[in-house]
């Protein structure tokens, strides 16, 4: 027994000096073989959640890159957007919808619609932004018409917001007339 404690604290030391405080910085830092990043200067338990909000930060970035890719019709991203795939995320994946539906593929819109209507008009939706920069003018048109209507019977907040602005990239890149004549001709029902 005498002989198991002995063991057991020598262990214990051993394991004990095998964790110093400041481990040094370069060995955390994966990044430098991959994209040459620069380590953290120190150890932060709360850098995670601060690096995850960058992450929707960058998802947003993505989109945006996407969206003007399809209108510049851009074909140089259609590597790019092979390569990741359904690895881009969500956010991505509606602009890279429409990227594919300017390609060619019709049944983009399709699954941009559904996911509009996926979680309800009240639903922060990014897919009115998309359908803001899509040259589209009937099913867009009444996505964002049925938006409104659903929106000025009370609630707003953001998703007021974003049927705003969504609205008003549309009549920036199209023209307010052109929106006008689309937005009385199409009918929500």
């Amino acid at each position: 027994m005498r002989t198991l404690i002995v063991v057991l604290l020598v262990l214990l030391s051993q394991i004990a000096r095998a964790q110093p405080r400041d481990y040094p910085r370069d060995i955390f830092n994966t990044g430098d073989t991959v994209s040459g990043t620069k380590p953290f200067p120190s150890y932060d338990p709360y850098r995670l959640t601060q690096l995850y909000g960058k992450r929707h930060e960058i998802e947003l970035q993505m989109f945006d890159t996407i969206n003007e890719a399809a209108l510049r019709r851009d074909k140089k991203l259609r590597y790019d957007l092979s390569l990741y795939g359904k690895d881009l995320g969500y956010i991505p994946s509606l602009a890279a919808a429409h990227y594919k539906w300017v390609f060619g593929d019709k049944s983009s819109l399709n699954w941009l619609i559904a996911e509009d209507k996926k979680n309800g008009f009240g639903a922060d939706s990014l897919t009115m932004l998309v359908f803001a920069y899509m040259d589209e003018w009937d099913k867009t048109i009444r996505a964002l018409k049925q938006r409104d209507a659903y929106l000025s019977r009370g609630p707003g907040g953001a998703t007021g917001e974003i049927l705003y602005r969504a609205i008003e990239i549309r009549k920036r890149l199209y023209g307010v007339d052109r929106f006008r004549k689309a937005w009385e001709a199409v009918t929500t029902k």
